[in-house]
């Protein structure tokens, strides 16, 4: 299986000297990575397919996953370090700020730079359309939960 997120993307996020990573944990990854795309592809359901590795993921959602792989490494590597009960872990504080940016990017805050600017993830549908301008609209509709359609009330040139 291959991995959305590499060694050094994850490494950004440790500091070198408490936790170095040689290589990238497959069924982590394989979590992580299908929960962050998870919560992403009701927003951009028409690319979130297309992320199936390193280099064909979005950046910030590379980012993301990172961040929530580094978090989970950490607190698994100092889970039986307490060194003060109302200190928060820097695991819980990566995956507290991996969770704020994923929910911006799912809101669209936050840009994905490899989608183009200023496009809707799900294109909005407008009226009239050719076939909601027809005399025979409900029956030329293709959308049958609409029902705001239905045959003309009235055309141009007609006497009432």
């Amino acid at each position: 299986m291959v991995a959305h997120i590499t060694t050094s993307d994850v490494q950004t996020w440790l500091e070198t000297t408490k936790l170095t990573i040689a290589s990238i944990e497959v069924n982590l990854e394989a979590s992580v990575s299908s929960e962050v795309i998870g919560r992403l592809a009701e927003t951009y359901i028409q690319f979130t397919p297309l992320w199936i590795d390193s280099t064909s993921t979005p950046q910030v959602v590379k980012q993301v996953i990172a961040m929530y792989y580094a978090s989970w490494l950490f607190d698994r590597a100092y889970s039986e370090v307490v060194t003060n009960e109302s200190q928060v872990s820097y695991g819980a504080t990566l995956r507290l700020w991996a969770t704020t940016l994923l929910a911006d990017i799912s809101r669209g805050a936050v840009a994905i730079a490899e989608i183009a600017p200023n496009q809707p993830a799900i294109a909005p549908k407008f009226y009239p359309t050719d076939t909601s301008s027809t005399w025979d609209a409900w029956n030329a509709n293709t959308d049958l939960n609409d029902n705001s359609l239905g045959p003309a009330k009235f055309g141009m040139g007609q006497v009432f």
